[in-house]
């Protein structure tokens, strides 16, 4: 199946949209019930244990949104270059919150098939993360 570039930066930009609105129906409609997601380096898990995840992320961070810096396209894929902003206003693995304001890097991969993610592998920058929430300078 041939994708245009065009398609899918949409497809990642209404992608990240869902997350940031934390618009789940509209996410789950996007996303294949039998995705691979890939995210820190652990190992793969599915839509259900994604979903969860995300959802701890928006407890802690709930203005949290993602700043999407660049968007590459390959074929099926999308490549994102991103930052995770947000303040930390609830409880966050274990952390009270702060009230502080967070700033982390990312990268993201995320295959489609028409319009269903398929994959996604992610990196951010969590050490950063919990350096900002313990109030430490950048190294």
């Amino acid at each position: 199946m041939s994708f245009e570039a065009d398609e899918v930066r949409g497809l990642v930009k209404c992608l990240y949209g869902a997350i940031d609105r934390q618009d789940w129906s509209t996410l789950e409609a996007v996303v294949s019930q039998r995705v691979v997601i890939d995210v820190g380096g652990g190992a793969p898990v599915g839509w259900d244990e994604w979903l969860g995840r995300l959802q701890e992320f928006f407890t802690a961070f709930p203005d949290g949104r993602h700043e999407l810096d660049e968007v590459l396209v390959d074929g099926s894929h999308g490549v994102s270059r991103c930052r995770f902003v947000g303040t930390h206003t609830g409880e966050f693995r274990g952390i009270a919150p702060t009230g502080a304001a967070v700033s982390i890097s990312g990268i993201h991969i995320d295959r489609f098939q028409g319009d269903m993610l398929v994959t996604h592998r992610g990196q951010l920058d969590m050490h950063r993360l919990y350096q900002q929430l313990k109030g430490e300078s950048a190294v």
